[in-house]
């Protein structure tokens, strides 16, 4: 994706992934003033920029925060998903002993930092680019 603003009165091109430009936006636009020149991109990325840019009423970083927050909720289902399907593969002894492989342990640890990895930067990302009043 590659996206054109000015951003308090200068040209600032955003180029690289979808997620990536969305967040850089988010950061260089900062308690500035923010507006769109122009996005090339593929279909669907302009479908839901487009969409996301009606919904926010033309404001850039709003919708730049709301892709990025979409973008990470996305990815922890996708993370909560494979821990469940992980501790599904679990062993029941007699006695009613819970038997976990160890490596499936350590698969699902890693993937819970993952998650708390994303979730501390989604905190991060929103909750600093609130609009006031909210």
């Amino acid at each position: 994706m590659e996206l054109w603003a000015r951003v308090d009165g200068q040209k600032v091109k955003f180029q690289g992934s979808f997620k990536k430009v969305m967040e850089d936006l988010l950061l260089t636009g900062k308690g500035k003033s923010v507006q769109l020149m122009s996005v090339h991109s593929s279909q669907k990325e302009l479908r839901r920029f487009k969409r996301e840019l009606r919904r926010c009423n033309k404001d850039l970083l709003m919708t730049a925060r709301r892709i990025v927050e979409w973008y990470y909720r996305s990815e922890m289902r996708k993370i909560r998903r494979t821990i469940k399907e992980l501790r599904k593969r679990t062993r029941y002894l007699s006695k009613g002993q819970i038997f976990y492989c160890k490596n499936l342990l350590e698969r699902i640890e890693r993937e819970e930092k993952r998650l708390a990895e994303l979730d501390k930067r989604l905190c991060d990302l929103v909750t600093e680019h609130l609009p006031a009043g909210t």
